[in-house]
């Protein structure tokens, strides 16, 4: 696999399939039209059709199909080099990913996500290259239940957006960037493949 050039070049994957709220949703939104802005690659998969029409007015998005099975969208997934999922059914295909072609996954965690005890959404949270969350009490609880994980903190992008188009004013989308960028620097090889 060849090493992306950071810029127009990357190739972003969000999946984003569970329930979501008003505020997640806008959250959402907001950051595909900021990376948009600037020129990156995205492709999105989501479950609703409404935000899928809503993605698709975006320039370098393209959308879809909408679905609701994560196995469906890890076998849809064009190539890319990060993907995002947005909660936690969505990182079945960050896993699946991550397993069978190397691209590495972030985990955006909102309120009380937590792992419990299944194995598969252990594993999820074991294996992102990175876990997202919105505030300091957010990171508290995904340290309790994934202590070794590597946790970044950062605001909704809609708190952190200055009305300028220049993704160096807008804080949160340029920390997703840097987010996305250690995670791709730090890939590895898969441990199994299919």
């Amino acid at each position: 696999m060849t090493e992306p050039t950071w810029g127009t070049a990357v190739k972003i994957g969000h999946i984003f399939l569970g329930q979501s709220s008003v505020s997640t949703t806008r959250h959402f939104i907001a950051l595909v039209e900021a990376l948009a802005h600037h020129g990156l690659q995205q492709h999105a998969f989501v479950s609703s059709a409404l935000l899928a029409r809503r993605l698709a007015h975006c320039r370098n998005v393209t959308v879809g199909p909408v679905m609701k099975a994560p196995v469906t969208a890890y076998c849809l997934m064009r190539r890319l080099d990060i993907a995002h999922v947005h909660d936690d059914k969505s990182g079945q295909a960050g896993l699946l990913l991550t397993l069978t072609r190397s691209v590495p996954y972030v985990l955006t965690t909102r309120g009380d996500d937590r792992p419990g005890k299944n194995p598969v959404t252990r594993s999820i949270y074991r294996r992102a290259a990175s876990l997202i969350c919105r505030s300091d009490d957010e990171m508290q609880i995904a340290l309790a239940n994934a202590p070794a994980a590597r946790i970044d903190v950062v605001p909704d992008i809609e708190k952190g957006l200055t009305g300028e188009p220049n993704i160096t004013s807008n804080y949160a989308a340029a920390e997703h960037l840097r987010i996305y960028r250690r995670a791709v620097d730090a890939r590895q090889l898969p441990e199994m493949v299919l």
